[in-house]
């Protein structure tokens, strides 16, 4: 969950914290630090079928930004 970044040769402080800052949102620790904070309740069955049954979906139709168009 630590995450850092050591300074290059020649390299700028605005550079050093945009490295900082790609790598840490890459590596989700903002998300897992907002959702420690708040507790939420587990999906119910019904839920997760149905967001199973969409991303089966989208998987099969091959839809979505991994599908190479932007």
């Amino acid at each position: 969950m630590i995450c850092f970044a050591t300074r290059k040769e020649g390299e700028s402080n605005e550079k050093l914290i945009l490295r900082y800052k790609k790598a840490f949102f890459q590596t989700r620790t903002a998300n897992r630090l907002k959702n420690s904070q708040t507790h939420s309740r587990d999906v119910s069955k019904r839920k997760a079928r149905e967001q199973a049954i969409i991303r089966e979906y989208y998987r099969a139709n091959g839809t979505g930004t991994s599908s190479g168009r932007r």
